[in-house]
């Protein structure tokens, strides 16, 4: 049975099915024009289904939805960062309610897969996501309906388990702890990028997926929750 999660009241019910051999329109946001380019070659084969317009950047979206018909968005929910990305997903959502969102990112993380869904996107898929998937999603998305793989199912059933459990241990990369831990000696973002030999926009990067997996929504809740969870001392 396909797992559908609970949307906040501003965004239900879901929106009336619709019939499915309608030409449905997409816009993809993204700002790698290579992966842009991937997407839309793997649609174009598809007889109901077209893009129609590519954005890369966030204010681009907001005026292309305001001037032109679209259905779905596949939207890379870090574009440029998590939090701007959630913050365009509840934008569209909410400005333009016909208009459904599929979140295609690479993140893997149950925590963002839920805030997504609160912030009105109906979908949620991987960049390895393959083409069938795809334009299954495309779809499903575009009657109404959820979309969440067998992959992403599994995270979430995976994350409610553990967290029952009480056995929470977050999946950090050595690079997310090396941040975390410089974080933690109160050094700045460039001080960080120079020390680790990689660029402010890296450390930003992980920076926001820091406040992702441990769920808190700034860097003074972050250093609280890591020592509490004995990630840092």
């Amino acid at each position: 049975m396909p797992l559908t999660l609970p949307l906040p009241r501003e965004f239900s019910p879901l929106p009336q099915p619709k019939a499915s051999k309608a030409m449905i329109r997409v816009l993809i946001a993204d700002d790698h024009n290579v992966f842009v380019e991937g997407i839309e070659s793997l649609i174009s084969g598809s007889a109901n289904i077209q893009v129609t317009e590519r954005c890369y950047t966030s204010a681009s979206v907001l005026e292309r939805l305001e001037t032109t018909a679209v259905d779905v968005v596949l939207l890379d929910i870090s574009f440029p960062q998590i939090e701007d990305g959630l913050s365009l997903c509840e934008a569209i959502t909410r400005q333009y309610p016909a208009c459904q969102v599929i979140a295609l990112t690479m993140h893997d993380d149950a925590s963002l897969i839920k805030r997504v869904v609160k912030k009105g996107a109906r979908g949620y898929l991987l960049k390895n996501t393959t083409k069938l998937e795809l334009l299954e999603a495309i779809e499903r998305v575009y009657q109404g309906k959820q979309y969440f793989n067998d992959t992403i199912t599994q995270i979430l059933l995976t994350n409610g388990k553990t967290r029952k459990a009480g056995n929470v241990r977050l999946n950090l990369t050595p690079r997310e702890s090396e941040v975390l831990a410089l974080i933690a000696q109160g050094l700045t973002t460039q001080q960080m990028a120079t020390q680790l030999f990689v660029s402010v926009k890296a450390v930003e990067f992980h920076r926001s997926s820091l406040l992702l997996k441990f769920d808190v929504p700034n860097t003074a809740l972050l250093i609280k929750t890591a020592m509490e969870m004995q990630y840092i001392d």
